[in-house]
């Protein structure tokens, strides 16, 4: 005959083994989320950086077109 604290123990078991299940679920669903955001983070690092390449193309300076000097005739030497 099967005594309750057998009976007892059983469920503790079952239980037990049912939580360990829950938390590895909760934890492959929480790498899940962290790899998608890894991957979202890359991208919007990787579009930042060309909108900034982009930005400072179409600021610098260097870049714009400057009048060019003219050049007059003189009788004067070259300057060494």
């Amino acid at each position: 005959m099967k005594t309750r604290l057998e009976k007892c123990r059983r469920s503790r078991r079952s239980q037990g083994g049912s939580a360990v299940v829950v938390l590895l679920g909760m934890l492959s669903v929480m790498l899940i989320l962290l790899a998608a955001n890894t991957a979202a983070l890359n991208r919007l690092s990787r579009e930042v950086k060309g909108i900034e390449k982009h930005q400072i193309q179409r600021l610098d300076p260097s870049t714009k077109l400057q009048p060019r000097p003219t050049q007059t005739a003189t009788n004067q030497l070259p300057e060494r």
